[in-house]
């Protein structure tokens, strides 16, 4: 353990920006068998909307700018990120050579050992953090399309993570079918939804979100919630308290999937909860069974099991580092873990990833680590 820190991977004390880090070559071999799949990594958006946008609507598309030393997306004049953000940001992390060319971005996987990754948006979550998206279906559809072109070029190390309508009950099957006629692997919802085209919220435990729910299980593809909505202010302390808000876990999200019956009504359903680690889940599984125990008369629906029952049939938890949640597996299931890099934004294991992987198996059997690092992400995903 590093002196005044608890943290228990030495090379995470005073580790550099993304792209001040080299990745982390290998100094002894894995046991045999043990493949590192990484469940939760990213790419850099290019300027893909304004092409595939309806031609009468192509002053409403996003656009990806590099200018004044950094990257902005914006719509018409609305900058999402003023310049000495962006510049900070291209210091720290958007300017990586890895995290937009995609043969920089091999060359470090080799290094670090990651034979294949799951991608997840990057600055399309700024686009979520903004509040109601105006042309969802060709924002996200164009990204869609985007994305599995650069998967397609990857050689199957690579693969893609889509949105369907979400928002659009008519049409969601449709776009479920379309994410995996591209090649997605898994899809991915906002944690905070927003509004129904008619301006009413959208709530994942109301039954009329069935059909989203149908057609997700219909797909045989998981369907992901991920970190990454929250607005980070300028007051002093924001990045510790926006960091430490949103990896303080999917509490609600599994409740309302959970408690508002969508589990028992779709028994198929695979849900990965990204980028909040594992600890947790161990505490909000032993109070969603007090509540159900302790209000015998006010839950609704009755469930058809304990509600930490369905964690383990249904639900996957994705880590980077997380020595408490290793050792809480007990609570969690080893088997609803996963490892991931979360390549290469600045919390990820970028430059330290191989010792990363090295901590699960100091807290593991082998057969559970290699589960965790790599097999159960295989078999969810159907990376094979």
């Amino acid at each position: 353990m590093a002196e005044g820190f608890i943290l228990e991977i030495p090379e995470q004390v005073g580790i550099s920006t993304s792209t001040r880090r080299k990745p982390q070559a290998a100094t002894h071999p894995w046991p045999a068998g043990t493949r590192i799949i990484s469940a939760d990594s990213h790419m850099l958006e290019a300027d893909l909307w304004y092409d595939r946008f309806p031609e009468h609507l192509k002053d409403q598309a996003p656009r990806m700018v590099f200018a004044d030393g950094g990257y902005d997306l914006r719509i018409g004049e609305k900058s999402m990120t003023p310049p000495k953000v962006a510049q900070s940001l291209c210091d720290a992390l958007d300017c990586y050579p890895g995290f937009s060319n995609l043969e920089a971005r091999l060359k470090d996987l080799d290094i670090e050992g990651v034979e294949k990754e799951l991608i997840f948006p990057q600055r399309l979550f700024g686009l979520l953090m903004f509040g109601e998206i105006a042309n969802r279906e060709h924002v996200f559809g164009a990204y869609n399309e985007h994305l599995a072109e650069v998967c397609a070029q990857s050689g199957g190390r690579l693969f893609p993570v889509m949105i369907p309508h979400y928002w659009d009950m008519e049409t969601v099957a449709a776009s479920v079918e379309r994410c995996k006629a591209l090649g997605a692997k898994c899809l991915m919802i906002p944690i905070k939804p927003g509004k129904f085209e008619d301006g009413k919220p959208i709530h994942y435990n109301d039954p009329v979100m069935d059909p989203l729910w149908a057609a997700i299980e219909a797909s045989g593809m998981p369907v992901a919630f991920h970190i990454g909505e929250s607005i980070p202010t300028a007051a002093p302390g924001a990045v510790g308290v926006s960091f430490l808000g949103q990896t303080a876990g999917f509490r609600t999200q599994w409740a309302a999937l959970t408690f508002g019956g969508v589990f028992d009504r779709f028994s198929g359903l695979k849900v990965v909860f990204v980028e909040c680690g594992l600890a947790w889940v161990a505490s909000m599984l032993h109070d969603a069974d007090m509540t159900y125990n302790q209000f015998p008369t006010q839950v609704s629906p009755k469930l058809n099991h304990p509600p930490s029952w369905y964690w383990r049939e249904h639900c996957y938890a994705t880590f980077m580092t997380d020595p408490v949640g290793l050792e809480l597996l007990h609570r969690i299931g080893a088997e609803t873990a996963m490892w991931s890099s979360d390549y290469p934004h600045q919390e990820s294991t970028f430059g330290y990833t191989r010792s990363a992987i090295e901590a699960v198996f100091k807290h593991c059997s082998v057969k559970d680590a290699q589960m965790i690092v790599g097999k159960t992400a295989l078999k969810v995903f159907g990376l094979e």
